[in-house]
């Protein structure tokens, strides 16, 4: 079975004195030429779907669907959402190709404003739908040195 594990990622927000910690996977994402492109992905067990800004997904020369889907709106951004699929491989474990629902978000022929809020653009997410069935993940706190003080994350072929 071809497993990974990766420190998470920690940092300080100095307004608060707070530890903020997150994890982040690098997917390859095969275009639709069959060539591969390393994108980092923050992995979120509270999103439902995974995310990709579809301006990057169309620059990267990734398959995605024509129209946006008929009245829905990502919530979070206000963005429409065109719902398709990533074909990718994780790095770091086997060579095995993934398919992963995916919602691209904005429209792929206009880039997101200059000055958008964070919270208003579109990321790349990894969420739990059609992915927790593929590719097991637990987040581990115990302390593992120096390299990973608040602990890894476990990626694991299922």
């Amino acid at each position: 079975m071809s497993r990974l594990e990766k420190a998470i990622d920690h940092r300080i927000l100095w307004s608060t004195g707070d530890l903020i910690l997150w994890a982040e996977l690098e997917l390859l994402l095969k275009d639709g030429h069959g060539n591969w492109h390393s994108k980092s992905f923050r992995v979120d067990s509270a999103s439902d779907m995974t995310t990709f800004p579809a301006h990057e997904a169309k620059l990267l020369g990734l398959p995605l669907p024509q129209h946006a889907a008929h009245g829905l709106i990502h919530e979070q951004t206000g963005l429409s959402i065109r719902s398709g699929y990533l074909s990718c491989q994780v790095v770091g474990m086997d060579q095995t190709e993934y398919l992963f629902p995916c919602y691209f978000l904005g429209d792929p022929d206009v880039p997101p404003p200059s000055g958008t809020p964070p919270a208003r653009a579109p990321r790349r997410f990894l969420g739990l739908s059609g992915v927790v069935d593929q590719i097991r993940w637990t987040f581990d706190g115990t302390p593992a040195g120096r390299h990973a003080p608040h602990g890894k994350i476990i990626v694991e072929k299922i």
